[in-house]
């Protein structure tokens, strides 16, 4: 090693490896006497190093000279020039010297400055780690443990729950007219709402058990370690705080309710998502029983079975949209009165393909896309599928169709339907008057102010509509008078069997002429023989629709038949 270092040593002054200072000509020249050549940036006028180097050169040199000077005059004068160096090499060093300990004192000032910075900055830190840690599971609004901590402590509770330690419970709570707070007064009002009902509900609590919001108007409780006994009486005492409340906002009084769904909890009994699905199921029970009740799930509860079922039927329906495994289905719907009619009418169905091929009835997935609100998502589907199969059919075939969709009541109140319709037929050039959509008399009543601007909006356009299911109402004639619907299509259940039916056959005919008195044109369903057909020719309906005409086939098939 210190051969090394000697070896560095005498090669000082060849040129080094590193960075040039490029206001320096000995640096760009390979000369770098100075480590701190390295990272210096002076110019040689400014450099220290080479002004001392400089003094002690002409020292030397003077010194030298006495060897060399026989004149007196000559001799004193080098020995003034050796004097006034030393002066000017001793004030040289004086000011460099005083400017290390200024230098010194500054950096000693920066670093206790730099210190404290420091620690402040820790502390900082330290502080804001804290905030987000905190942040990170509880609520922001009510302060509650977050869905995310109440999760994995459910998932502890699961995983390390035993019969010593007592039974565990968790508990779903969903708010009754929370909505209502927030449309009539404002998100701020929701959120003081929130945070009232919190403290609600940590009063009714042990110390022991956790309370969290799951999200919206929902919140969790885990109950650890107490029978199912003691539980339900600390839930009816929070339900009885809760609809006792009364919530006052800006002048206003609301009364606020709540719904319970409970569910036992075991060790290793299913996972983490199981029980949150249970405790929501029986959540939901609750308040199907009508509101501020509790529901207990139990493994044998047909209810909660069929409501798990529809909850997996969530995850396939949005599986299905996204990897476009809907099916569009189509049944003719056939003219009793006018042979010679151009264009073909058929309804719109829906099907549902599984990978394995199988096609699934709607029967199957509809009412759980009703329920959980996906059918607006489907029917917008269905929608543009069809405007698609239309402008391919009519560049192929160039005939005349029209095709009836049926549409829920949810898209009904969808706000932004009749956009959304209005840019596809634009998108894909469909004539207004080849499409029909199909509404039931149930979401039509339900729905009456929506239901009107919508079809008056469509019908400005030339669409046309068709009132479904008639006559399953509890008042389809009062209504009927307010619908400007442009075919009624009475209900199957009054038409299969007409032909033996006496009752069901006055009340087709009566519907058939009130219709028609209304300027509207009727549609029979479920015609499944030809003395039915023949009755309803008689009558004087206008279309049949039915099993003696065709079952329900792919669209695709037009492409080949062209009819069906």
């Amino acid at each position: 090693m210190n051969e090394r270092q000697d070896r560095d040593n005498t090669n000082i002054f060849i040129k080094q490896e590193g960075k040039i200072n490029k206001n320096c000509a000995l640096a760009r020249n390979g000369f770098k006497p100075y480590e701190r050549c390295n990272y210096c940036e002076l110019n040689v006028k400014s450099c220290t190093g080479m002004h001392l180097n400089l003094f002690t050169f002409l020292i030397g040199f003077s010194v030298l000279m006495f060897l060399f000077l026989d004149d007196i005059v000559l001799i004193r004068m080098n020995i003034i020039f050796v004097i006034a160096m030393f002066f000017a090499f001793g004030y040289e060093v004086t000011i460099n010297t005083d400017s290390l300990a200024r230098a010194d004192f500054m950096n000693q000032n920066l670093n206790e400055q730099l210190h404290k910075h420091s620690h402040n900055l820790e502390n900082e830190i330290k502080n804001r780690t804290k905030e987000l840690q905190n942040l990170a599971v509880h609520d922001t609004i009510t302060g509650l443990y977050n869905r995310y901590e109440f999760e994995r402590r459910l998932s502890f509770a699961l995983k390390y729950s035993s019969k010593a330690a007592g039974q565990s419970i968790m508990c779903y709570v969903d708010l009754d007219q929370f909505k209502v707070v927030n449309d009539t007064s404002g998100h701020a009002a929701g959120d003081e709402l929130l945070k009232h009902i919190s403290l609600i509900l940590q009063k009714g609590v042990g110390k022991k058990d956790i309370v969290a919001r799951l999200g919206g108007d929902e919140f969790g409780i885990l109950f650890l370690g107490s029978p199912m006994e003691e539980v339900l009486r600390k839930a009816n005492k929070i339900l009885r705080a809760i609809k006792e409340y009364r919530f006052s906002y800006d002048g206003k009084i609301f009364v606020i309710g709540a719904s319970m769904g409970m569910v036992a909890i075991e060790r290793d009994c299913c996972s983490l998502v199981d029980i949150i699905s249970a405790a929501d199921s029986a959540c939901y029970e609750a308040k199907e029983k009508g509101r501020n009740c509790i529901h207990v799930a139990s493994r044998d509860d047909k209810k909660m079975q069929e409501k798990r079922g529809e909850m997996q039927w969530l995850a396939k329906l949005a599986q299905a949209l996204e990897e476009e495994k809907f099916r569009l289905y189509i049944q003719p719907i056939k003219s009793l009165q006018d042979d010679s009619a151009s264009m073909q009418h058929f309804e719109v169905l829906i099907r549902l393909e599984e990978r394995n091929g199988k096609i699934i009835s709607p029967m199957a997935f509809i009412p759980p896309a009703e329920r959980y609100g996906m059918m607006s998502r489907i029917d917008k589907w269905v929608i543009e599928a069809v405007f698609k199969e239309y402008t391919r059919l009519h560049e192929k075939n160039n005939a005349l169709y029209r095709f009836s969709i049926n549409l829920s009541g949810l898209s009904l109140n969808d706000e932004g339907l009749s956009t959304y319709i209005y840019d596809m037929f634009k998108r894909y050039q469909v004539p207004y008057q080849a499409i029909c959509f199909e509404i039931t008399e149930t979401a039509a009543v339900g729905n009456l102010n929506v239901a009107l601007k919508f079809i008056n909006t469509m019908q400005a356009l030339g669409c046309k509509f068709s009132l479904d299911d008639f006559g399953s109402g509890l008042s389809s004639f009062s209504y009927l008078q307010n619908m400007p619907v442009d075919y009624l299509k009475i209900d199957g259940a009054f038409v299969n069997d007409i032909d033996t039916n006496e009752i069901n056959r006055a009340m087709v005919k009566s519907i058939n002429e009130i219709s028609h008195v209304m300027g509207m044109k009727t549609i029979c369903e479920f015609v499944e023989t030809q003395e039915v057909e023949v009755i309803l020719k008689e009558m004087g309906i206008d279309f049949a629709q039915g099993y003696y005409y065709a079952r329900p086939e792919p669209i695709g098939n037009l492409y080949l038949n062209n009819t069906i």
